[in-house]
């Protein structure tokens, strides 16, 4: 009787972690392809084009999934976001695994996914294809098996960590903050032998081993992340402080932030759960490093999953009994507040319907992403307003591109004023035009312009025509994107002919002057 019982409560264990990952992944296949790429989905897409060992603001992994994505499903809005989708459902069944391997039940497991699945801040990580759904899912596999070896005594699972790790290092470099928490956390624990270990020797050299081609790249070109960081934090990180990182982390969570709270506070100061406390440690070491550092609040989301699982194994064990009714308001709370908020994580309407949304949820005010990155709140979001207005950019490059005769297609240059949206762009949407790609010289863009361009004549995009009349007689206007919901409203495209000046020589000159400074060693 005893072990029926058990049966049929691992039964309903892992039905209800199935529900979950399957409302997960119907929440993002149904909505994923409701709004056009963001401004930076764009971009990591382009890499698959262009495999390298590095690119100027990330590693190469993201290069590599874009890679594989456009093999499989092409130019696919929700093909490119099927994986963040993917990533975002295995985080939920890790966060079962955790909330079970913890001692927690049915009730624990439901806090915790529900915390998950219904977070804003996480519906938007799993909805875009960025770095940062795949950093989550490595950041919360890592802390599993680090919890693993701690509760089993085997350090043998620093090996698969050391992986791990480097691959994390590679998708994005933020992972030494991780690695320094989680280093000073277990220094000052009771396991701190398992530093000693020769496993964890033999990690750290399979790691360095996995990150030598990205650092010899970096190298041989500069060191482009030092000067994408210094170039960061003079145009966003500057706007940001200790209230602004606190509502960020706080409002990219909403009311689950009740929940992994609880678990943070559990896993410091606990006694019974002491032997997790180094986790505890790490995470709120990671927290508090991402603070001092100025930087945005999602950059700490990756240590959240695991502290929904902590909470909800710690709001099962402790708020029971009389405090049972305390429990269920708190889960009843975080479901009304999350499905409130659901637009503002999760492109289900229409930006008509949006906008009409926000008007009645003026309590949202708050969440991070209406503050842009020049530090103020606009009633929009700048994620949302980069998701806009990109396919009818190229409608309107099309439209040039078509007027030109076929000798002036083969030499024609369609150039994009230091914007990797509009390069993207060009590239994503104008393929259904048969358009070639744009040049321009901002982010790793500058890596894939040409030394040289035909002196045909150039479809220009930008905002305003800037000092085109220097260096052409004939410019034309042929469009201008009118879309109050997007970033760039007001966007133009200019066909530019009867050159003034030599442009091959001008552009060229452009090309050595802007490629220059991630060319140090030439």
């Amino acid at each position: 009787m005893k072990t029926e019982k058990i049966f049929f409560s691992c039964s309903n264990y892992a039905l209800v972690t199935f529900l979950f990952i399957a409302v997960k992944l119907c929440l993002h296949l149904c909505t994923n392809s409701n709004y056009e790429l963001h401004r930076d989905e764009l971009l990591y897409f382009n890499m698959g084009d262009h495999l390298s060992f590095g690119y100027a603001t990330v590693p190469p992994v993201t290069g590599f999934l874009a890679f594989i994505i456009k093999t499989i499903f092409g130019y696919s809005v929700s093909g490119v976001r099927l994986i963040p989708a993917i990533l975002g459902s295995l985080s939920l069944l890790m966060i079962s695994k955790i909330v079970r391997e913890m001692g927690g039940g049915l009730t624990a497991l439901i806090i915790a996914s529900a915390s998950y699945l219904l977070s804003p801040g996480f519906l938007l990580l799993d909805t875009l294809f960025t770095p940062n759904a795949t950093e989550q899912f490595l950041w919360l596999l890592v802390t599993y098996l680090i919890f693993r070896m701690a509760v089993t005594g085997k350090p043998y699972y620093w090996i698969l960590t050391g992986i791990l790790l480097g691959i994390s290092f590679l998708n994005k470099y933020s992972v030494l903050f991780f690695m320094a928490g989680f280093f000073i956390a277990l220094l000052f624990s009771e396991y701190r032998k398992l530093l000693w270990s020769g496993y964890l020797f033999l990690a750290i050299a399979i790691g360095i081993a996995i990150i030598t081609p990205n650092i010899i790249w970096q190298y041989s070109h500069n060191w482009p992340v030092i000067i994408h960081m210094s170039e960061l934090n003079r145009t966003q990180l500057t706007n940001m402080n200790l209230f602004s990182f606190l509502a960020d982390l706080f409002s990219l969570n909403l009311a689950s932030t009740v929940v992994w709270l609880f678990g943070l506070t559990s896993l410091l100061f606990m006694k019974e759960e002491r032997r997790f406390r180094f986790i505890g440690t790490a995470s709120l070491l990671i927290i508090l490093m991402f603070l001092l550092l100025k930087g945005k609040g999602y950059y700490a989301l990756g240590v959240i999953p695991f502290l929904f699982a902590a909470g909800g194994y710690t709001m099962e064990k402790y708020l029971c009994g009389k405090l049972e009714s305390v429990r269920n308001s708190i889960l009843i709370i975080i479901i009304l507040v999350s499905v409130t908020a659901l637009p503002t994580g999760l492109p289900l309407l229409s930006f008509e319907k949006y906008s009409d949304y926000r008007g009645h949820t003026k309590f949202l005010k708050i969440y991070p992403f209406y503050r842009w990155e020049d530090g103020k709140v606009r009633d929009i979001s700048q994620v949302y307003s980069d998701m806009a207005g990109w396919s009818e950019l190229a409608g309107y490059a099309a439209k040039a591109y078509n007027k030109l005769s076929e000798d002036e297609k083969k030499n024609c240059t369609i150039y994009g004023e230091r914007n990797y949206g509009y390069a993207g762009a060009i590239h994503f949407y104008g393929k259904r035009y048969g358009l070639p790609d744009a040049v321009t010289f901002h982010e790793s863009y500058i890596f894939w312009a040409p030394d040289s361009i035909p002196d045909g004549p150039l479809i220009y995009i930008n905002s305003r025509q800037d000092d085109l009349s220097e260096l052409f007689g004939e410019i034309t206007e042929e469009g201008c994107v009118r879309n109050k919901y997007f970033r760039e409203n007001g966007l133009k495209v200019f066909i530019c002919k009867s050159p003034k000046r030599d442009i091959s020589e001008v552009y060229r000159n452009l090309a050595l002057k802007e490629k220059s400074i991630y060319n140090p060693h030439e």
